[in-house]
């Protein structure tokens, strides 16, 4: 459209305005005006990345586009007036965008403008100092290519255009172009040794520790990655990754043979991004930074499958500032597409979800793909082919939470939202979700009447409701969950700790089977061998007003032969006992080839403080002997114990198996410093604390 034009389309409206003695908005300058006739053209000039990619299930492959402000917006603002008058034309052109689905498809923004008006409308400011500093501190470089539109690598498949695009990207002589795994290279270790706990097997999820049979990769409490050798129990330190190098704050890494993968955050003055950075780590001493990939937004998490990994930020915008999501294109950061975001209907928060697929073997060419969808998340479940990511909203109408669930179909490169729903209550963490022959199962916690009720939900392959229980456990939250096979197993707590067996073998109507009580709860359900779940969680006990309290660490081990029947069959207490693994999975190490489990623990030992009055005191004070006293009572003056001492800490492994009961308890004792991991090697576990520092000991001695 040129200037021209646009000025005859400005001009038209004005004199419509005046014609029907309407008085248009201040916000309706004609430089706001001038804008939006000028916007949408190169918006939509953004190249779409494998338009022929359709998600696994039986979902609709892509977001709908809906233009709204076209090239004839003038005609049809006029239009509005003849029928309508000044309000529909406001709403039009200044108002929010309808974000409501369309034959149960997303919607897509055709301009930034329209990102804009949304913001505007929720009169979002920062309101925490972790959004300021996102916000403010980040510069947004805007640079595409010449006519707005961004390459979008596909993978190989072997298609005419994936080659062509493969071909579009020149080897440059001298760079690493591509880099191959070598889960057998030479140096690679030996295979007898511990791998991350995972919920979904093929999807592996970042840690703060990795090995790989030979090396120990860890991230201490400086936010580095601690390369170190390990042998016999012996381990020296190689070298260390992140402050001094590209990635300036490490969360956790991912390990593919000769690459090491790191999640965290770069800082370059006072920009700020989440980012993927892969090193090749080939000579173990002196890794070498390959590539890094940055977008905005702090990470939530992410999962790798295969040679991608899926990196999952939440990115909060406000009015007046950067309304739109960045990332790394072509070697800079800029603004996401606008063909590549979306929007949940009826958004509340001025937040996005940035999911993007960084393939970690394509070297210095960084092949990338970033969508985003405008909605906050809280945590997510992933398979190899969907990512679910959920948020709690409030109902503020029935005073209650719900569950917004947003889906993200992949494979490979290509990544699609392509469905959101919502459900009762809200979910404890990411094993409150499985995806099961195109069904998504979901168990939430909500309000009914005042007490909390617990839910499980199935939802088909386009996120309709297809079955569920809802209302069990009146006035107990959950507080883990585990689907295993045709059955989904439901810790939830109170006073007592019940376990539910729910058969979802007919998703269309799962039913509770059966149900068993023990004391304390757990927060982690772990397959036990055939018919037994080991359930790792909290001892509790009466703090003598009718409430409880958290008295250590409990291990539960279940028989759920009969699913009509679930019983108890041993449980052990570990008094004033904590440990990471009560709060993370990750923290669990299972060794399934000789039948152990084994994790960090913690314990404060405090010694009894002796109230009781000495004989000779008794007689000065008339106090008879024997007597409890209040030392500090009628004290103007704090009184100072010379013999207090601090608490002792004592920090270790457990290590046990569970078969027909828990046994071979061992509690390896190892120091005084807070352990947050433990992998094995051969016959030895190896433990790590904050600085990254190990202590170990052989298994059986």
């Amino acid at each position: 459209m040129s200037k021209n034009q646009n000025n005859n389309d400005f001009e038209y409206i004005k004199a419509k305005f005046d014609a029907d003695e309407i008085k248009a908005p201040d916000s309706l300058s004609e430089d706001r005006i001038m804008a939006m006739l000028e916007d949408l053209p190169d918006d939509q000039k953004a190249v779409e990345s494998a338009a022929d990619f359709k998600p696994v299930t039986a979902a609709k492959p892509q977001a709908k586009k809906r233009g709204r402000f076209v090239r004839y917006a003038a005609i049809a603002a006029c239009a509005l007036i003849a029928v309508a008058g000044g309000p529909r034309l406001y709403d039009a052109i200044v108002g929010p965008p309808d974000t409501e689905l369309v034959d149960g498809e997303l919607m897509t923004f055709s301009s930034y403008s329209e990102i804009d008006r949304l913001v505007d409308s929720l009169d979002r400011t920062p309101n925490s100092f972790g959004d300021y500093l996102e916000e403010e501190l980040i510069s947004y470089d805007t640079g595409t290519t010449s006519d707005g539109a961004v390459e979008r690598i596909a993978a190989n498949d072997g298609s005419a255009d994936s080659i062509a695009l493969e071909e579009a990207a020149p080897i440059v002589e001298g760079d690493i172009d591509t880099v191959t795994p070598k889960s057998s290279a030479a140096g690679a270790g030996s295979s007898d040794h511990s791998e991350t706990y995972l919920q979904v097997e093929e999807v592996d999820e970042a840690d703060i520790v990795k090995t790989d049979g030979k090396y120990i990769y860890y991230v201490n409490e400086n936010q580095e990655v601690v390369i170190l050798s390990a042998e016999n129990g012996e381990t020296r330190k190689l070298s260390t990754i992140g402050n001094t190098g590209v990635e300036n704050y490490i969360d956790n890494i991912y390990l593919k043979g000769d690459i090491l993968v790191t999640a965290g955050r770069i800082y370059e003055g006072d920009d700020g991004y989440s980012a993927i950075v892969t090193y090749d780590i080939t000579d173990r001493s002196h890794p070498e930074v390959i590539s890094d990939f940055r977008q905005t937004g702090y990470v939530l998490s992410s999962r790798m499958v295969g040679d991608y990994v899926y990196l999952v930020t939440n990115d909060y915008v406000y009015s007046g500032g950067r309304t739109v999501p960045m990332c790394t294109q072509n070697g800079e950061v800029a603004k996401v597409p606008i063909g590549d975001i979306c929007c949940i209907p009826n958004p509340v928060e001025t937040s996005y979800i940035v999911l993007s697929a960084v393939d970690i073997t394509s070297g210095k060419q960084s092949r990338t793909t970033t969508k985003a969808i405008f909605g906050a998340v809280n945590t997510i479940y992933c398979n190899d082919h969907n990512l679910y990511a959920v948020v709690n909203e409030w109902n503020s109408e029935k005073a209650t939470s719900n569950t917004r669930i947003v889906r993200a179909s992949f494979d490979g490169l290509n990544v699609a939202f392509n469905a959101t729903t919502t459900v009762r209550g809200t979910v404890n963490d990411q094993f409150s979700m499985n995806e099961k022959d195109e069904y998504f199962y979901i168990a939430t916690t909500g309000l009914r009447n005042g007490l909390d009720v617990n839910n499980l939900f199935v939802l088909d392959g386009d996120l309709k409701p297809a079955g569920e229980v809802s209302g069990f456990a009146r006035g107990e939250s959950i507080k883990s969950v585990r689907y295993l096979g045709d059955k989904a197993y439901v810790i939830t707590y109170e006073a007592i700790d019940p376990l539910f067996v729910i058969d979802v073998s007919d998703p269309t109507k799962p039913e509770i089977e059966g149900e068993v009580k023990i004391d304390g709860f757990s927060t982690l359900l772990v397959p036990a061998g055939e018919n037994r779940l080991l359930g790792i969680g909290y001892a509790t006990g009466d703090n003598g007003y009718g409430g409880e309290y958290s008295a250590g660490l409990k291990l539960s081990l279940f028989d759920v032969s009969d699913p009509s029947e679930p019983k108890v069959i041993d449980s052990k207490e570990f008094k004033d006992m904590d440990s990471p693994v009560q709060s993370s999975h990750l923290a669990l190490t299972v060794n399934s080839k000789e039948g152990w489990y084994a994790f960090p623990y913690g314990i404060y030992h405090y010694e009894e403080e002796d109230t009781s009055v000495s004989e000779e005191s008794a007689e000065s004070d008339e106090i008879e002997y024997g007597d409890s006293i209040n030392l500090t009572d009628d004290v103007e003056e704090p009184m100072i114990d010379d013999d207090y001492k601090e608490p002792g800490y004592e920090a270790g492994v457990l290590m046990f198996t569970a078969g027909d009961k828990l046994g071979n308890i061992d509690q390896h004792k190892l120091g005084s410093e807070y352990l947050y991991r433990c992998v094995y090697i051969g016959d030895y576990i190896y433990a790590l604390d904050g600085d990254g520092e190990t202590v170990s000991f052989k298994v059986g001695e």
